[in-house]
């Protein structure tokens, strides 16, 4: 099971992690990947289509809890790691105009006025917390666009924020060329987006009746993350795989 492809993600790449990468080709069986642009790469690197399984998105198990049922606001909300040097493009939102909602650790936006902070929650707090508006999943040094290793990577991978968002029952905007676009369009969980300024033209036509549909849509994903379904599928598919 696949968890990250550190030859595409290149934050710390070495000859060790390429070593690594065809070792694993090599010795398994059966490869389960995250989703349909992955599955392209691998393919793409030789690897055998009967060998490969996709998970389509990350479960996030909550054992026990009520699932909230989003509310309609035209907001977006950003949960993790808030530092700038990081999550590089946080410091130009201030030049957004719409509202964001942001959690987790190493705040420092507090002069932005189109920005309320929330605080930090531990993992099996914070979708207690994520009840409006959508979740944003967004990566790199600019607003234009995903740009750099951290927004490339979404070209490939399933962004565990994701799964945290839906498993909160929290409709989704997303980056339109993110590998799980595909996966929110197809179940009607949201919106994409080519740009954050595009955000309050996007925000603003948005109509209540709309996001609704997001959030009813957004909670029956979330039971099924909740209980570990895609996990659960994925590997009965790689076991059937093998048994053939």
């Amino acid at each position: 099971m696949v968890h990250d492809v550190e030859e595409l993600r290149k934050f710390y790449y070495r000859k060790f992690f390429e070593e690594d990468f065809n070792q694993m080709l090599k010795y398994a069986d059966c490869l389960i990947v995250h989703n349909d642009s992955m599955k392209n790469l691998f393919e793409d690197r030789g690897v055998d289509p009967k060998k490969l399984v996709t998970q389509k998105i990350f479960d996030y198990l909550i054992p026990n809890g009520e699932i909230n049922h989003a509310k309609f606001e035209r907001s977006v909300s950003v949960a993790g790691n808030l530092d700038v040097s990081k999550t590089q493009y946080l410091k130009d939102i201030g030049k957004i105009d719409a509202k964001f909602n942001l959690y987790g650790l190493n705040f420092t936006l507090d002069a932005y006025k189109n920005v309320e902070y929330h605080g930090a929650f531990p993992a099996d707090e914070i979708p207690n917390q994520l009840n409006s508006g959508f979740g944003l999943i967004w990566d790199g040094s600019s607003i234009e666009t995903c740009d750099g290793a951290f927004g490339n990577y979404l070209r490939y991978n399933n962004p565990h924020k994701l799964s945290l968002y839906l498993a909160s029952a929290l409709p989704v905007i997303i980056w339109s060329q993110a590998a799980e676009a595909s996966f929110i369009i197809d179940n009607n969980l949201g919106l994409t987006i080519d740009s954050l300024n595009d955000l309050p033209k996007v925000l603003n036509k948005v109509t209540k009746e709309e996001y609704e549909h997001f959030a009813i849509n957004a909670r029956e994903v979330a039971k099924k993350l909740r209980r570990g379904d895609f996990t659960k599928v994925a590997l009965k598919k790689a076991v059937k795989a093998l048994e053939k």
